[in-house]
């Protein structure tokens, strides 16, 4: 990761691409921040690297360009350096803007979608890579270095497979979330905890249960959760409800809604 010769420039500056660029061992990082005070926030927090609201340098074969802006702004802001990366190796984190439409905006051959999670931010993400036909083996094995350091990363051969990982690890974290919130609101509301001793408890809860899948390697998570579920017991008279509202199917359809969606942004790119 510390080639020099090799120069890695961010295009955006927002939370995945801090997330990113904070854990890199690379002398040579470019960022291109237009937001003036978010721009001298970086600046201060990671005095080596070079921070600019533009792209001003021509980029070589040599180069990474991570285009890590929000997929409404994407058109526009490939238009303003097309000129300027087109032998570059590009790498993009925005959902939604597949490697087609990004050979139309920028005209360059070597394209990698990469879609990371938020966990990112702590280097506990998962991120899903595809690499279109033109990305050479050793700028693969390069892109991997760089998203190994935020986390697991998994590798397709069908560039589908990224909407369908932006369901299945990109948005799940919300739905941890979703579910951790109830929780803690009828802990509160209906049981009467007190909210701070609500949420540690619902915390305390899922670090325990992730501990249990990872050390009890011999058992299915399905069987953990027949382990916890006694015939006729309390968990049993929660998992009835969970089946009495059809829980299965409401994750299922959450998930296809977000797999559709990322179809739905992939079409409006196009």
């Amino acid at each position: 990761m510390s080639d020099i010769s090799k120069r890695i420039f961010f295009i955006g500056g927002g939370n995945i691409a801090e997330a990113i660029f904070s854990g890199l061992d690379h002398t040579n990082i470019y960022v291109i921040q237009r937001n003036e005070q978010k721009r001298k926030l970086l600046e201060n927090k990671y005095p080596h690297i070079t921070f600019s609201a533009k792209l001003n340098i021509t980029t070589t074969h040599n180069d990474y360009v991570i285009l890590a802006v929000k997929p409404q702004d994407a058109k526009e802001t490939c238009k303003t350096i097309k000129y300027l990366v087109q032998q570059s190796n590009i790498i993009t984190v925005m959902s939604g803007v597949t490697t087609e439409t990004l050979t139309n905006w920028l005209e360059v051959k070597s394209i990698t979608r990469a879609m990371p999670n938020s966990p990112a931010m702590l280097k506990k993400g998962v991120t899903g890579l595809y690499f279109n036909n033109q990305v050479p083996k050793t700028c693969q094995e390069f892109i991997k270095n760089i998203f190994s350091t935020i986390g697991s990363t998994y590798i397709f051969n069908d560039e589908d497979f990224i909407d369908k990982i932006t369901a299945t690890a990109g948005s799940a974290p919300a739905y941890v979330y979703y579910l951790m919130e109830q929780m803690i609101t009828t802990a509160v509301e209906i049981f009467n905890f007190d909210p701070i001793s609500a949420k540690q408890i619902t915390l305390d809860v899922f670090k325990g249960a992730v501990e249990m899948v990872e050390n009890q390697k011999d058992l299915t998570i399905n069987e953990l959760r027949h382990n916890v579920t006694s015939k006729k017991g309390t968990t049993a008279a929660a998992i009835k409800v969970f089946e009495a509202k059809n829980f299965k199917e409401i994750v299922a359809n959450a998930m296809v809604a977000c797999y559709n969606r990322a179809k739905e942004i992939s079409f409006q790119n196009s």
